[in-house]
């Protein structure tokens, strides 16, 4: 069970490793979570198959099946002998060839020739392998000969004559030497006796299997692979031993034979093939035979065959010739072969010991020929050949053919009178001349003479009478005319000098007439010489490339070239770029919305087609200067920034315009396209976005965040709810690995996702449903405004118009939140658009159809049976109806104001009533008559003054009741004096209360005097307090319902002094006498009752005067509530009351 954990365990965390693996590297190269889990399925399916194979590969190996898979890798006995003789001298030779120089080896091939018995018999030493002096016998499989320039693989008969087993071994062996160091060739033996024999048929059969057994070796090397063929045994062949035996040692050891410097084309049917080696043969034989004399030993039949031997050789020749012929031979069989050389060969034995031989005619080919010819051989080359031959001669026959043709085309394109040509002329020939390639194939022999030809033809044209323009003032007149310019011109006079750098630069190139008129022309002011008025512009322009050609050209365009890099570092702003162009078409907002001002537009150098614009005209200038300007460059890196202002500012401005143009009513399409996202908004809002799509995350603005936002909604309102899980749970992962991948601390994130996905489907489901609601209505009505303007009944069907802004201000919060920038403000008013037209239309429905109930309410009841009506029965009908009209169908779409009546308003957007309707509305009928009874003003007035007038009938009441009560009081009066004492002083005192039922007197001599007085509220008015003098009387007077409680109030203590200038009339008598204060005295028996009666008194007033006061308010307001009556003529009655279209 642990055992099983553990695997459980080991395999757990390689998965994990890989997953995290896999995931580090998606992140660091932002891939898709999709991506990454792929990445690692695929990594795990690698791993199960590679696991798999291993099985395989193990399961196999473990079983027998390996054997006969393995089979033919497989070494029998036999062959692994072979490779252990193989391996002896193949080591020697790559050691020789690692450590000093390549040693040449060859291959010794042949029959049961005497092959191994001539190379043990030559007397050689051998440097490795076996070194004893035993007889060699016949080779069994294969045998290395190393002398001391070369070695040989002698290789058994066997592999020429054997079964099965030997031609897999040679299979081996050719395998084995292609692995080697190239051979030096192959020697080929052939007994004497096989060429004196005359059967054709076995020499042939001979040479097939030779030839079937190197054919392996000579694919793979080819004709660098030369065979060699050593006639052995050649003292079987009559009289060579007598032969031989006449001859000196040095002379046994010479070559016999002939070799090719170049292999002989080899051919059974041609006598003459091996002529030079038998004519060879016979010459050296023939000298030798006249330096022999005659030998005295010599019976006559040996002298006689001694003097036939070199006449006798030439046997040899017509089975030799068919012997090469089956060996070397082309045919569809076997690969082209070469030979080398024939020798011939044999061994005699020795005259002490009859057992052993001796080589004769082999030891200088072991020691030096072989070798020279494997050095200084001369490789076979195909034009040797035959066909080889024949080619070359078809070649000569081409070159001789193709100069002819040359020499004909050059005289044609020569022109004799090139010295009397016009120069018009001149510079025709010379457009058409050089349409044709100087260097071409058929006139390339020639060619030196065409451009020579060329040369004077441009020399005669230079000599026409040019004034060439001084080179300062050239371009201190053109810098300031570009100065002096506008905008647009400064651009064009710009580009016009980088375009003649550009052709200038050509022109110095060597570029032809054809392509240079292709270019824009060089303006005049800018050409190097004043060229005569009568010169065709294909003549200015090929003496312009003369000139320009010359030292004097090259001074002129660099300088061009430096004022061209001024003038475009000059400002920095490149307002000269950016100008309109009708290359660089601005966009309009009236694309989207025609009613809109043509002049609302965004410069053309902010859209892809001017950016694409402007990329090539700064290339080109950029071209002109030879570099990259700092300005651009500048440009380049400032231009996400700049592009996202200017199409800031631009919505800016379609939105304000927006907010004031009045647009035409939606038409079906327009719905349409509405729902489907697809407004003129939305279709401006994409542009703007693939406009602004190669703006970077990293530099985005706000508005451009908020918008690309809005477009991933869009895009992704399709998806499920579960989709929309899966990926908010993603985009969490991603982010909390990156943070922990980067040893930062994992941020808590607050999940917007969700709550904006669900105001956006809100927003979403809220417009479809106005546009299904819209496109659903039949006949015209008000439908469509329901509950915009009145508070909807319950239970009914509620207007989805109305859910249309909260869920975009919802929306508007929950994705910008507290970003209040202008971008953004007029992103989210593009969007609001949508509302704003579904608003507009719903109004503009339901403002028709009230202009149709006009008509059939108010205007067709007025001409109906008009004739039987008299003008005041017309006029009363017309107030009836339109007051009918007012509390009936248009009540709903009208509102009130301070001003009076108006269009019903709903989102800042009014119905559209005309003015003469609004007007006659406010005339018939109040903005308090527009609501139910109930709920108008008047009703509320009228209630709150019966209730104000119920509570002042009650407080009447109490004030009557307190009327009726008696307040009985006592005072006693004292001298009254003056303080500051005078010249007169008072005789007595008079108080006197003046009451509705009769005046109280207390009469008093400055004496002691008390009188009673009763006082009731309300129906005493006065008091009245005289001072007595001698000779005259000043009085004291107090009005009012308060004013016996005020009197009193001033005797707190039993007395009051009062001013002179309280005694009214009297005051200036008063004044005469010096007379400023009076000191009166009364003294009263109890005070308070009478305060405390009057303060009920006076409080219960003042709320009866409060409560007076507001139904006084309430009745002039209802006054002026009051409807008048209809004081329009009939014929001021509107025809239409709604701006219906």
């Amino acid at each position: 069970m642990l055992k099983k954990l553990a695997y459980f365990t080991g395999w757990l965390v390689v998965l994990c490793l890989s997953l995290l693996f896999c995931f580090t590297l998606g992140l660091w190269q932002n891939w898709r979570t999709s991506s990454i889990l792929l990445l690692w399925l695929l990594m795990l399916l690698l791993a199960v198959l590679l696991w798999a194979l291993f099985l395989a590969c193990l399961q196999l190996f473990r079983s027998r099946k390996e054997r006969r898979w393995l089979a033919k890798y497989r070494l029998s006995r036999r062959e692994y002998v072979l490779l252990k003789h193989w391996k002896t001298g193949a080591s020697v030779i790559k050691r020789i060839q690692r450590k000093r120089h390549q040693l040449p080896w060859f291959l010794l091939i042949g029959e049961q020739s005497g092959k191994s018995t001539l190379l043990g018999s030559s007397g050689l030493p051998l440097f490795y392998g076996e070194m004893d002096d035993a007889v060699p016998g016949p080779t069994r499989t294969l045998r290395w000969w190393f002398f001391r320039r070369m070695g040989i693989l002698d290789l058994s008969s066997n592999f020429l004559v054997g079964g099965a087993a030997f031609r897999q071994g040679w299979e081996r062996i050719a395998h084995w030497c292609t692995k080697m160091p190239m051979p030096a060739g192959i020697i080929i033996t052939l007994s004497v006796s096989e060429l004196l024999n005359d059967e054709s048929n076995t020499l042939h059969a001979m040479a097939r299997k030779v030839r079937a057994l190197i054919e392996p070796l000579i694919q793979h090397f080819g004709e660098q692979l030369p065979l060699h063929i050593i006639v052995t045994q050649c003292d079987r062949f009559p009289g060579f031993s007598l032969w031989q035996g006449q001859l000196s040692d040095a002379q046994r050891q010479q070559t016999l034979g002939y070799s090719w410097n170049i292999p002989p084309h080899i051919d059974g049917e041609d006598p003459h093939t091996l002529q030079p080696l038998f004519s060879a043969l016979k010459e050296g034989l023939s000298s030798v035979r006249l330096s022999m004399g005659r030998p005295s030993h010599l019976s006559a039949q040996d002298y006689s065959l001694l003097l036939d031997f070199p006449e006798n050789v030439a046997r040899l020749e017509p089975p030799l010739r068919l012997f090469l012929a089956s060996l070397c031979e082309p045919n569809a069989y076997f690969s082209h072969t070469s030979l080398s050389g024939v020798w011939f060969t044999a061994t005699e034995p020795q005259a002490n010991n009859r057992a052993r031989r001796t080589s004769v005619f082999a030891h200088h080919l072991l020691t030096e020929g072989l070798c020279m010819l494997s050095q200084h051989r001369i490789r076979p080359r195909w034009y040797h050949r035959p066909k080889g031959k024949v080619f070359i001669a078809v070649l000569l026959a081409v070159c001789v053919g193709w100069l002819g043709i040359s020499a004909m085309q050059t005289a044609n394109r020569l022109q004799h009178d090139i010295t009397h040509m016009s120069p018009t002329a001149l510079a025709a020939f010379l457009e058409q001349d050089e349409q044709l390639p100087t260097a071409s194939l058929m006139t390339f022999p020639f060619s030196p003479i065409l451009r020579q030809q060329q040369t004077l033809a441009g020399a005669r044209l230079a000599r026409i009478v040019a004034t060439p323009r001084p080179l300062p003032q050239t371009f201190q007149a053109y810098q300031q005319r570009v100065l002096a310019a506008s905008l647009e011109q400064q651009r064009e006079y710009i580009l016009q000098l980088a375009n003649a750098l550009l052709v200038w630069q050509e022109m110095r190139d060597h570029a032809i007439l054809s392509v240079l008129q292709q270019r824009p022309a060089i303006v005049g002011e800018l050409q190097q010489y004043r060229y005569p008025a009568t010169a065709s512009p294909l003549t200015r322009l090929a003496l312009e490339r003369y000139h320009m050609q010359s030292p004097e050209g090259e001074q002129w365009l660099q300088t061009a070239r430096e004022l061209l890099i001024n003038l475009v570092n000059r400002a920095p702003s490149l307002e000269w770029l950016l100008s309109p162009s009708p290359q660089m078409p601005a966009l309009h907002a009236s694309t989207y919305w025609p009613s809109l001002s043509q002049d609302n537009t965004l410069s053309g150098g902010w859209t892809r087609k001017g950016e694409a614009m402007l990329a090539v005209w700064m290339a080109q200038i950029e071209r002109a200067a030879g570099g990259v300007q700092p300005v651009f460059e500048r440009a380049r890196e400032q231009r996400f920034a700049r592009k996202q202002d200017a199409w800031s500012q631009f919505l800016s401005n379609v939105s304000a315009t927006l907010s004031k143009a009045s647009l035409p009513v939606l038409t079906h399409n327009q719905l349409i396209a509405l729902s489907e996202g697809q407004s003129q908004a939305m279709q401006f809002a994409n542009r703007a976005i693939e406009e602004l799509d190669d703006v970077p995350s990293s530099q985005a603005q706000p508005w451009l965040t908020t918008l690309r936002s809005l477009q991933r909604l869009t895009l992704t309102s399709g998806r499920t709810p579960l989709m929309n899980k899966a990926q908010q749970i993603d985009s969490r992962f991603r982010h909390s690995l990156a943070a922990w991948l980067r040893a930062q601390p994992v941020a808590a994130s607050v999940d917007n996702e969700q709550p904006v996905q669900q105001a956006w489907l809100q927003w979403q489901n809220a417009r479809n449903e106005a546009v299904n609601d819209a496109m659903a209505q039949g006949p015209r009505s008000d439908r469509l405004t329901r509950g915009m303007f009145m508070i909807p009944a319950e239970g009914g069907e509620q207007n989805p118009l109305l859910k249309l802004t909260p869920a975009l201000i919802r929306l508007k919060e929950h994705l910008s939140g507290t970003v209040t920038d202008t971008g953004s403000a007029a992103v989210w008013s593009l969007y609001e658009e949508d509302t704003h037209r579904l608003l507009a239309y719903a109004m503009m429905q339901s403002a028709c159809w009230l202009n149709e109930q006009w008509k059939s309410q108010v205007i067709w009841p007025l001409g109906k049976d008009e004739e039987q009506r008299s003008y005041e029965e017309q006029q009363a009908l017309s107030q009836k109806s339109v007051a009918e009209f007012l509390r009936g169908p248009a009540k709903a779409m009208l509102s009130a104001t301070r001003h009076g009546l108006d269009a019903a308003t709903y989102a800042s957007m009014s119905v559209p009533l005309t003015t003469d309707f609004l007007l006659l509305a406010r005339q018939v009928m109040t903005p308090d008559m527009l609501q139910d009874v109930p709920q108008r003003g008047s009703t509320l007035d009228a209630d709150k003054r019966a209730m104000l007038q119920a509570k002042a009938d009650g407080l009447t009441l109490q004030l009557a009741e307190l009327a009726k009560q008696k307040w009985k009081i006592q005072l006693s009066s004292m001298p009254a004096t003056v303080p500051e004492g005078a010249r007169v002083i008072p005789t007595g005192t008079q108080l006197t209360l003046h009451c509705q039922k009769g005046d109280q007197q207390l009469i008093s001599m400055n004496f002691a005097d008390q009188s009673g007085f009763v006082w009731q509220p309300g129906e005493c008015s006065g008091v009245t307090l005289s001072v007595l003098f001698p000779d005259f009387t000043v009085r004291y007077q107090l009005s009012g319902d308060d004013a016996w409680p005020a009197f009193i109030r001033r005797f707190p203590d039993g007395e009051a002094q009062l001013s002179s200038d309280e005694f009214g009339d009297d005051t200036a008598l008063l004044n005469q006498l010096g007379i400023k204060h009076l000191l009166v005295r009364f003294k009263v028996s109890d005070p308070q009752p009478i305060e405390d009666a009057w303060q009920r008194w006076h409080d219960l007033t003042e709320q009866i005067a409060g409560l007076t006061d507001q139904i006084t308010t309430i009745d002039e307001r209802i006054k002026q509530r009051a409807t008048d009556s209809l004081s329009e003529p009939i014929s001021g009655l509107p025809d239409d009351i709604a701006q219906c279209h």
